[in-house]
């Protein structure tokens, strides 16, 4: 049989060659994102313009919390007062009276009355000083803010303030509530629901 006639081959059109890369490594596709390392956490986004609601250290403690741990603290101290002032009072004034015609007041004050009396103011003070100085000093928190969940720390290391500290803040709650009680207004609109005294002696008040 007659073999059919061979032809030549003719080349087709040339691939390029692109020469791997140095170490024999094969580049990522364009777009290509590598997976994030293990144990990586992406950083926090920025906002701007808007009031943070929690510190390092917890949440901040509303407004209205804090009012109520201070109405707290103080029905607690009237509560230790109040009997024996009322005592006092009684012991002390029982044989003063006063004439409806003159308005001359006759009669002596109990000296046994007067005793009462100053303890009981004592008593009152005693209590404002450990609960709001030692307690909250030691433990962050008076007996109002733990029955609140509470606390007073530092606000740049979340520790709580010690005797020290927590006694100068509330001379300075004392001084600048009585001249201007805007101070115990300015947490309402604060960014970290501070007063003017927490801002002096850099402390917080939070959520535990």
């Amino acid at each position: 049989m007659t073999q059919p006639p061979e032809y030549p081959a003719y080349p087709g059109p040339e691939q390029p060659t692109v020469p791997p890369p140095a170490g024999g490594q094969v580049p990522p596709p364009p777009g290509y994102q590598p997976p994030p390392p293990p144990g990586y956490q992406p950083p926090p986004q920025q906002t701007y313009g808007v009031t943070p609601q929690a510190s390092p250290w917890g949440e901040y403690a509303g407004w209205w919390s804090r009012v109520g741990a201070s109405i707290l603290d103080g029905l607690i101290g009237m509560v230790i007062g109040i009997v024996p002032i009322a005592i006092g009072t009684i012991l002390a004034f029982k044989d003063v009276e006063t004439d409806p015609l003159t308005d001359e007041i006759t009669g002596g004050v109990d000296p046994l009355g007067i005793v009462i009396l100053g303890l009981g103011i004592l008593a009152v003070l005693a209590f404002g000083l450990w609960n709001t100085v030692f307690r909250q000093g030691r433990k962050g928190q008076t007996v109002g803010k733990s029955m609140l969940g509470i606390q007073v720390v530092k606000a740049d290391t979340g520790q709580f303030l010690g005797a020290g500290m927590a006694f100068l803040r509330w001379i300075l709650s004392s001084i600048l509530g009585q001249a201007c009680f805007l101070n115990y207004l300015w947490p309402l609109w604060d960014k970290k629901h501070q007063t003017w005294h927490d801002m002096i002696v850099s402390s917080v008040v939070v959520k535990k």
